[in-house]
C-alpha cells in the first residue's frame, strides 16, 4: 500500500516540481496525479518530464474558477481502481487557482474511505526561515532550497523559456529587413572585468553601466562567499533568454542573475538617476525575473539615484506590483562602494540564505 500524491497545477510549476523533489522520498512508494486546466496543459506536460521517477495516473483536466466541476471531477477519482493499492491521498495544493485547491481537499474528504488517510501540505515561499513544505502539523519539509542543485537551464525550461545560445530573429523597422543576433551563453566575467567594476563602484563615479554589472556580481559573488553553509548557488553575468520553439521569439537579456538552490534573484544594472527610467527599469526587472523563475523570484535594480529617491521608488513598484512583501528593491548609488555587504545583509535577512 502506498502514496497517491495529487498536486494542483497552475502557470508557475517551479514549486510542484520542488514539492516533488522533496516529498518523493518521504510519502516511498508514490504514485502521482496531476489537477489542472486546459490553460495549464503545457505546465502540466513540463512537470512530468521534470519529474524523474514517478509513477503518473491518468491526470484531471478541470476549471480553474467553478467549484461544482472542480468537485465532480475529483469525485471521479474516488470512485476509481487507482485506490485499491492507496493508504493514503496527500493533496499538495501550492499551485492552481484557490478554487482548485479547496474544492479537490473538500470533494476527497467528503468521499474518503475509512481505510484511506487524507494529507494535505504547501510550499509556504515567505516563512521567516526561508520557502518551507507545510502540513497539517506543521513544517514537513524545512528550506526547500537545501538539497537543490542550482540549474538554471531546467529552472527556465520548466517555466517555459529557453536560455541562451542561441540565434534570434528580429525585423528591423529602420532598414526594413530581418537581423540576427547571436545571444551567448550565460558567463562568468574575467578577474580583470571583476576588478574593474570594483574599482568604478568604489570611486562612485562610474559612468559605463558595463562597470556597474561587473561590479555587482562581484560584490554579489563575495557575499555568496561569506556564507559558508550554502554552497548550492550559481551566479552568471549577461543571461539571454525566450520562448523556445521559434527563433523569431523576441529575447530579453538579464545583467547579472544568481541562482539560490532554485530561487532566482536578477540584479539589473543602470547609471541613470531619473526616477522615471529607474521605475521602468525595475518592472521589466522584475517581470522577466518571474518570468524565468516564477513567484520566489526576487529583482534588485542597481541605479545611481540618490538615497532619498530609491524609497519613493520602490513603494511606487511595491504598489503597482501589488505584491504585499517586496519582490523587487531599489539600490542607489550609496549603496556601491559597500555593495559586498549589501549583499550580505540581504541574503542573510531577506532570502534568509544563512
Amino acid at each position: 500500500m502506498g502514496t497517491q500524491l495529487i498536486f494542483t497545477v497552475g502557470t508557475n510549476p517551479l514549486p510542484i516540481w520542488v514539492a516533488w523533489h522533496h516529498l518523493k522520498d518521504k510519502l516511498q512508494p508514490v504514485q502521482v496525479r496531476f489537477v489542472h486546466t486546459a490553460g495549464t496543459k503545457k505546465e502540466k506536460e513540463r512537470l512530468k518530464n521534470y519529474c524523474h521517477g514517478a509513477d503518473f495516473l491518468n491526470p484531471i483536466e478541470t476549471s480553474a474558477g467553478k467549484p461544482d466541476t472542480v468537485r465532480r471531477d475529483i469525485t471521479n477519482i474516488m470512485n476509481s481502481d487507482d485506490l485499491r493499492a492507496t493508504s493514503c491521498l496527500h493533496v499538495h495544493y501550492t499551485g492552481g487557482t484557490k478554487v482548485m485547491g479547496v474544492e479537490t481537499v473538500a470533494a476527497i474528504e467528503a468521499s474518503l474511505p475509512k481505510d484511506i488517510q487524507l494529507d494535505t501540505s504547501y510550499l509556504d515561499a515567505r516563512a521567516d526561515s526561508g520557502p518551507t513544505i507545510v502540513d497539517q502539523e506543521g513544517i514537513m519539509v524545512g528550506d526547500t532550497r537545501e538539497g537543490i542543485a542550482p540549474n538554471l537551464n531546467q529552472i527556465a525550461l520548466l517555466n517555459g523559456f529557453t536560455i541562451g545560445p542561441f540565434t534570434s530573429e528580429y525585423w528591423s523597422w529602420g532598414s526594413y529587413c530581418l537581423e540576427k543576433e547571436e545571444c551567448p551563453a550565460p558567463r562568468q566575467p574575467t578577474p580583470e572585468e571583476l576588478n574593474w567594476g570594483m574599482v568604478a563602484l568604489h570611486s562612485g563615479r562610474c559612468k559605463d553601466p558595463i562597470h556597474i554589472e561587473y561590479g555587482a556580481y562581484a560584490a554579489f559573488q563575495n557575499a555568496l562567499g561569506q556564507i559558508p553553509n550554502r554552497t548550492n548557488y550559481q551566479l552568471f553575468h549577461s543571461v539571454y533568454a525566450r520562448r523556445p520553439g521559434n527563433r523569431r521569439n523576441r529575447h530579453f537579456e538579464l545583467d547579472v542573475v544568481a541562482v539560490l538552490g532554485y530561487q532566482i534573484v536578477v540584479v539589473s544594472c543602470t547609471v541613470d538617476h531619473d526616477p522615471k527610467l529607474i521605475k521602468h527599469k525595475g518592472m521589466e526587472a522584475i517581470t522577466r525575473a518571474r518570468q524565468l523563475g516564477g513567484d520566489e523570484a526576487r529583482a534588485i535594480v542597481l541605479c545611481g539615484a540618490q538615497q532619498r529617491d530609491t524609497g519613493f521608488i520602490e513603494a511606487e513598484l511595491q504598489d503597482e506590483t501589488g505584491s504585499s512583501d517586496l519582490p523587487l528593491q531599489v539600490w542607489g548609488r550609496n549603496t556601491w562602494k559597500n555593495l559586498s555587504q549589501q549583499f550580505y545583509r540581504y541574503l542573510r535577512n531577506d532570502l534568509h540564505w544563512r
